[in-house]
């Protein structure tokens, strides 16, 4: 068994989910994506391997997703002609994702929030159906921006453990040598 090397990947995704928890809090994104962050260690014929978790829309909150076409917002709309995370792996309009998916769920939250007490120019209520296509087709078209709420607390440690997993395999190696030999 590979006692210190386990001890260190423990400790590595610990710390990884850990911190990107945080970062989901610190940047109001704290919930079901903070819940649903875990970590499981396989061992597997001589491998062993750190395996992240999160729900499906995790990946999407990390590295933010490419909007269909900017330019297509009316002209003084905030994002008009920005691309929210223009070196996303992800993009809205590759065909990729569920029909109507994103105005659902925008729909869903816009309930939850206070946004429903819209207002226009004239003071008068915004009707939630137009107020979630408004959102929707925003998101659509501008993108997400990345938070990199996972990524950079991997990135900034794993160069570390890859230093104390050359340590601890090399104790743990020491000790099923000295383990054999004394028998």
């Amino acid at each position: 068994m590979l006692k210190e090397t386990e001890l260190r990947l423990t400790a590595f995704a610990t710390n990884v989910v850990s911190q990107a928890r945080n970062n989901l809090t610190s940047t109001g994104k704290a919930g079901e994506l903070s819940n649903s962050l875990r970590y499981e260690i396989k061992y597997n014929q001589g491998n062993v391997e750190i395996i992240f978790l999160a729900t499906d829309y995790g990946k999407f909150v990390d590295k933010g997703v490419q909007g269909a076409n900017p330019s297509k917002l009316p002209p003084r709309s905030k994002w008009f002609g920005i691309n929210k995370a223009p070196l996303s792996p992800f993009r809205f309009g590759s065909g990729s994702g569920r029909k109507g998916g994103l105005r659902g769920a925008i729909d869903r939250w816009v309930v939850k929030k206070p946004i429903m007490d819209a207002r226009n120019k004239k003071g008068e209520f915004i009707p939630r159906k137009s107020l979630v296509f408004m959102i929707s087709r925003s998101i659509y078209l501008s993108g997400i921006k990345a938070t990199e709420f996972f990524t950079k607390p991997f990135d900034n440690m794993k160069n570390e453990v890859v230093k104390e997993l050359e340590f601890a395999l090399r104790q743990d190696i020491e000790q099923t040598i000295f383990k054999n030999n004394g028998k």
